[in-house]
């Protein structure tokens, strides 16, 4: 303890401000600090620079949440760029991706990535990216941002947020350069420096070769790696990983436990909602944009699958106004706000005598407002699941309504 307190806990990452769940897991996680190590400095990395509205909102709204809270922009994908021959190309920031592409080359490059390059290039590329192409961006870091680079400098241990993020290949996509390794950044210069690091309640369902030969190195030399699902601890043992310690972790959306009363409080007023007269539902819709599947779950979900699955919706809403409960249909995403996605799909197709005890929340609410509202609720069902963390964090009653295409996350 006196240890980390001459320095800081370095923590990476801070996650969307789209989806209340990636909201809350920092808001939760600084709680649990705040409560059982409320001596110890806690430095924050933010993937994007300091003038967006990500970082903006995150400097704003965190310090609230421990005394002595510090943001730093550490935009490791503005340094290692994108895949080799990508539609969407730009120049990486300082020298590190031209060093590692003037060792091996862009084909060689590709090749890893798509995982089609042999098992010799593939243990030596790994390596690389282990030993020396944490390196070369730290070194990057402190000409580009010397804030980052001084964060690691200072960091007595280095803890790797609640997320999804250490995946990779799930459903055939591979964003090796503009998602896996920006994510896994902060860990791989953690060890090559020498700097003692952990991961924490991460839910892995799929590493895709040749990736593996880089975290199964970087998992055995944690100090700790620890899943928020059996499934993932089980996945991880299955495929041979090793470590000093693995162990289960709740998201730490669990701790979450501030609520904005006030909204709570006028909502209820606004809507004629009684007390535990109520019942939330959290849907989860693809996310479309112009049209076309925007991620990964949205392209696996076929329309016989969508038809269904918002049949379900309908009939569970049905079934409940019928009782005389109210529901109102909430937003952890902001993919079910845009556009009227939610409105769309799901209440305009109530009957009218559904629609008419039916709420329809029109904007995307913060995590503070959500749950000071689910205290108030009867029941919270959703497809999302860090509502339903944040739920049983507070002794709220849920039901899950899980998906046909849930993962490790939901599982």
């Amino acid at each position: 303890m006196s240890t980390l307190c001459k320095k800081h806990l370095l923590v990476s990452y801070t996650w969307s401000i789209s989806n209340i769940g990636d909201m809350g897991i920092h808001s939760g996680l600084l709680t649990l600090f705040r409560e059982k190590m409320p001596e110890m400095p806690v430095t924050m990395l933010n993937m994007f620079k300091e003038e967006t509205e990500n970082f903006q909102y995150y400097k704003q709204h965190l310090p609230s949440y421990h005394p002595l809270f510090n943001l730093v922009s550490s935009p490791f994908k503005c340094i290692i760029g994108t895949a080799p021959y990508s539609d969407h190309p730009f120049t990486p920031e300082g020298s590190a991706r031209a060093k590692l592409e003037a060792r091996w080359g862009c084909f060689k490059l590709e090749q890893f990535r798509q995982g089609c390059i042999t098992s010799f290039d593939a243990e030596a590329f790994a390596d690389d990216l282990l030993n020396q192409f944490p390196l070369d961006v730290y070194e990057d870091l402190k000409a580009l941002y010397p804030k980052a680079a001084k964060a690691f400098d200072d960091a007595a241990f280095v803890y790797y947020n609640s997320g999804t993020t250490l995946n990779f290949g799930r459903l055939g996509v591979k964003n090796l350069y503009d998602f896996a390794l920006p994510y896994s950044m902060s860990l791989l210069i953690a060890r090559a420096k020498g700097i003692p690091y952990g991961i924490g309640s991460q839910s892995i369902d799929y590493v895709a070769w040749p990736l593996t030969l880089v975290y199964k190195q970087l998992f055995k030399d944690a100090v700790f790696v620890y899943n928020r699902d059996k499934d993932s601890i089980n996945y991880l043992k299955q495929c041979g990983y090793e470590f000093k310690e693995n162990d289960y972790r709740p998201d730490t959306t669990v701790f979450f436990h501030r609520s904005d009363e006030a909204y709570a409080d006028a909502f209820m007023t606004k809507h004629h909602l009684e007390k535990d007269r109520f019942v939330i539902f959290v849907p989860r819709l693809p996310a479309y944009i112009d049209g076309k599947p925007s991620d990964m779950i949205s392209h696996a979900v076929s329309s016989e699958r969508f038809d269904y699955q918002l049949s379900q919706m309908q009939a569970f809403i049905e079934a409940v106004t019928a009782t005389g409960y109210k529901v109102v249909i909430a937003h952890e995403t902001k993919d079910t706000v845009k556009g009227g996605l939610g409105k769309t799909y799901i209440y305009d197709r109530l009957s009218p005598t559904a629609q008419a005890s039916t709420i329809y929340l029109d904007h995307f609410w913060t995590p503070e407002e959500a749950l000071g509202v689910y205290k108030r609720t009867a029941l919270l069902a959703s497809e999302e699941m860090h509502s339903m963390i944040m739920a049983i964090g507070n002794e709220v009653p849920i039901l899950h309504c899980p998906l046909l295409n849930v993962d490790a996350n939901a599982r």
